[in-house]
């Protein structure tokens, strides 16, 4: 434990020169200042009806909620593109730590600092934009309480070794990873669209391949905002949201390592 211990004193002193480190300490506040005071006068002066208003200010919070997971994802997957574009992973290879042993570190590193981005973004939101979400005298944030925000985003955070290591895995250096993250960043807030009428029934479950619709549909169906038959219990969302990212960072994670060979 002396050499994780080690590890992240050095992580905790360089905090201010690591620019992943900064990006996910730095971006909940320019959420929160998007989400409390643009997007509410954007969606009052220009939706065309209230429940137009309302369904794109679920949209929003949708969006908020997903992309969070996707940037710790993507600068993780960067970071390990640094090492591979510097050769610096077979050196880490002969360290006491080992290559797997610094990779999940850094995940485990990342992981607390997404967790943290995305609760402190969605909750931040919640009590800051005051009337802004607010329809037919019911604010659409008072469906979330901080447990539900805590759960989701620790749930959610699970991603982050995901796409980190596609990224770090199929990427030759960072160019082609940026390549990727364009296209994926589209992919990004594809859970947006589940609240859309169409997939309330069993086509919702097509859109389970992406791995944040998991913890984001659980999120949703606990507040009670999208309701319907074949709706599963929370649990079992968010169950599913841990368990499914998980399997695939595993599959990911030997693909990358075979890579690197």
């Amino acid at each position: 434990m002396n050499k994780y211990a080690r590890l992240l004193v050095y992580e905790l002193k360089t905090i201010v020169r690591e620019k992943m480190t900064l990006i996910l300490l730095i971006y909940p506040l320019f959420m929160l200042i998007v989400g409390s005071f643009l997007i509410p006068r954007l969606i009052d002066n220009y939706g065309e009806t209230a429940a137009g208003q309302e369904m794109a200010s679920l949209i929003v919070i949708i969006i908020f909620a997903a992309v969070a997971p996707f940037v710790g994802s993507a600068l993780l997957g960067f970071s390990l593109l640094d090492h591979k574009d510097e050769n610096t992973l077979d050196t880490i290879r002969v360290t006491p730590l080992s290559l797997r042993g610094y990779v999940l570190f850094k995940t485990g590193y990342v992981y607390v600092l997404t967790a943290n981005a995305a609760f402190w973004t969605l909750f931040g939101v919640k009590h800051l934009s005051g009337d802004g979400y607010t329809f037919h005298g019911v604010n659409l944030w008072d469906h979330f309480s901080a447990l539900d925000i805590l759960v989701f985003a620790l749930v959610a955070a699970a991603f982050t070794p995901v796409f980190a290591f596609f990224l770090a895995a199929v990427s030759k250096n960072k160019i082609e990873g940026f390549a990727y993250m364009k296209v994926f960043g589209v992919v990004a807030i594809l859970p947006a669209i589940i609240a859309l009428e169409p997939l309330q029934d069993f086509r919702q479950y097509f859109l389970g391949i992406w791995p944040l619709f998991w913890p984001t549909k659980g999120l949703l169906v606990d507040a009670g905002l999208l309701e319907h038959a074949h709706n599963l219990h929370p649990v079992g969302y968010l169950g599913i949201g841990i368990v499914y990212p998980l399997v695939l960072a595993v599959l990911l994670y030997g693909y990358f390592e075979r890579n690197l060979h």
